[in-house]
Parts: C-alpha cells; sequence; structure tokens
C-alpha cells in the first residue's frame, strides 16, 4: 500500500469510518489508495474499500449499507443506474440523468449524487478544450455516458452523436436529452466520426490489456480531440490519436474531479487536486512496473 511517509499505516481505531466503491469488476479501481490516503492526508477517521458485488447479490446492498454503517459509497459499473430505488434522496441532476455515482449515507437516510458532471466539466475546463458549438461523438450509453452528455449539454455543444451496442440505451438517451442527441447505427460510425471535432469513449473497453480498441482505429481523423474516460492506463485508442497528433484527454482529469467532489461530500474537505494527480501518477506508474 502506497502511504504519505511509505512507512505508518493509517490509524484504525474503532471510531474508524467506512468509506468504498461499488461495482462488478472492481479490483482495477485505484480509488481505495487514493481516499484512504487523502484521509491520512487531512487527519480524518476514515478508510476506503473495494467492495465487488456480483448481481445477483446486489438487491442486498441497502441493507449491507445501514448495516455496517458505511458513511459513503462511490458507485461504479454497472451499478450506477441500478442504485437509484435504493435512494432515499436523489440530487436534482443526478435524478434528471437517472445515474448516481456517490451515495451519501446521512444518520441512515441514502443521498445519491453525481459527481462525474462536475469531473468531466472540470476536466474540459482545466485543458481549455473549447465545446461550444462543437460537435461531438460519444461511444456508450451507459451510466458515465448520461453524465458526458449532461456536462456537454451545458457547454453549449451543437450535436451529440451517440452508439451502443443496445439499442435501447441509444432510445433511451434520445428520449432523456432531446434533439441534440442524434443516433448512429454500426455501419455508420466511420461516417460520423468524419463530421466530429471530438470523439468520447465512454465504454469501458480499453480498461484491460486484453480488451480490443473501442473503435477501428483508422476512422479517428488527425484533427480530432480524443477523450478516453478509462484511467488506469494508456489506452490503444490513446495511443494511437497520440501517434497521429490529436489533442487526447484521458480519463485521469475526470475521474480525479469526480473524487474530489466525492471526497468533498463525504467529509466536508476540498482535497488538494494537485496532490491527488501526483499520487495516482505514481500508481499508475508502478502498477506498470
Amino acid at each position: 500500500m502506497i502511504l504519505l511517509n511509505n512507512k505508518t499505516l493509517p490509524k484504525i481505531t474503532s471510531e474508524t469510518k467506512l468509506l468504498g466503491i461499488i461495482g462488478y469488476p472492481i479490483k482495477h479501481s485505484l480509488s481505495p489508495l487514493l481516499h484512504t490516503t487523502l484521509a491520512q492526508k487531512y487527519g480524518l477517521p476514515y478508510i476506503y474499500l473495494a467492495f465487488e458485488i456480483s448481481p445477483s447479490m446486489f438487491k442486498y446492498v441497502k441493507n449491507a449499507i445501514i448495516t455496517l454503517n458505511i458513511k459513503g459509497l462511490n458507485v461504479t459499473i454497472p451499478y450506477k443506474e441500478k442504485i437509484l430505488p435504493y435512494l432515499e434522496k436523489i440530487d436534482p441532476l443526478a435524478k434528471k440523468i437517472a445515474a448516481v455515482n456517490t451515495v451519501v449515507n446521512q444518520n441512515g437516510v441514502l443521498i445519491g449524487y453525481n459527481t462525474d458532471i462536475y469531473g468531466f466539466i472540470k476536466s474540459l475546463q482545466t485543458e481549455k478544450i473549447n465545446t461550444k458549438n462543437k460537435t461531438v461523438f460519444v461511444l456508450g450509453c451507459g451510466g458515465v455516458s448520461k453524465a458526458i452528455i449532461c456536462g456537454l449539454k451545458q457547454l453549449k455543444v451543437k450535436k451529440i452523436f451517440v452508439y451502443d451496442i443496445d439499442e435501447t440505451k441509444i432510445v433511451q438517451t434520445k428520449k432523456l436529452f432531446g434533439k441534440i442527441v442524434h443516433e448512429v447505427k454500426k455501419s455508420e460510425i466511420e461516417c460520423f466520426l468524419n463530421k466530429t471535432d471530438i470523439f468520447i469513449n465512454a465504454t469501458p473497453l480499453g480498461m484491460k490489456e486484453t480488451d480490443p480498441p473501442c473503435i477501428n482505429l483508422s476512422w479517428i481523423k488527425k484533427g480530432c480531440i480524443v477523450y478516453d474516460v478509462i484511467y488506469n492506463r494508456e489506452t490503444e485508442l490513446v495511443k494511437y490519436a497520440k501517434s497521429i497528433g490529436c489533442k487526447v484527454i484521458t480519463g485521469l482529469p475526470m475521474f480525479v474531479y469526480q473524487a474530489e467532489q466525492s471526497f468533498f461530500l463525504w467529509t466536508g474537505v476540498k482535497a488538494d487536486t494537485k496532490f491527488m494527480f501526483n499520487l495516482l501518477h505514481k500508481l499508475i506508474f508502478s502498477a506498470k512496473g
């Protein structure tokens, strides 16, 4: 475990509070190291663990949170939408897009938020990407895609092309966001990429080294901005886009900024994002080594 001084363990007592992340699979997540280290940095009595919950056991999630008095959770694939019925309150923006990635346990009342929206918008702003009147292609229509499209609408893009292997998700996305969203069929992906200013991979493809590229890489045009939500490794998409001179944004900034906001919701502390970036770069580099 990588800690601030690489020597001492975080102080754990009977008063230590529990945070965590739920998903399936979850072994790739760097959130436990990030948030536990942040808690140690700020002298807060928290530890953060990863909970891999199989779909057959997810129905018990609320009982587990309440029984174990878990103070806060991040929610990742495939539960960002499935968590909603288990919550007493949902922040208006998260409710609007029907996707939650952060849960706060407020004295037994579970409240859902979506910090992915904040994370995505801030990642574009810090990279000084001008999105106004731009055309964007979003691959995938899952929970993170909804947050991204919500952010793109706030940033005044012109059109959003979407494709998902599950056509029902495309229909739901169009219904949710309206005329700004345009459906793309599989056979049309290459054609629409030629009309795209920004391409965003909002699927899990690329998370594992054995994953195939999310699309045919030759379809990426040289002037396109490429954004990949995968943060734990450099994907084939990112490598190719860099090789042809595209402006590239990995999932790391979005991951950091959504984590910054989640940590604030749980603790009331605004974490130092520069510290977070430095820590994650070390973690990812050590994983490669």
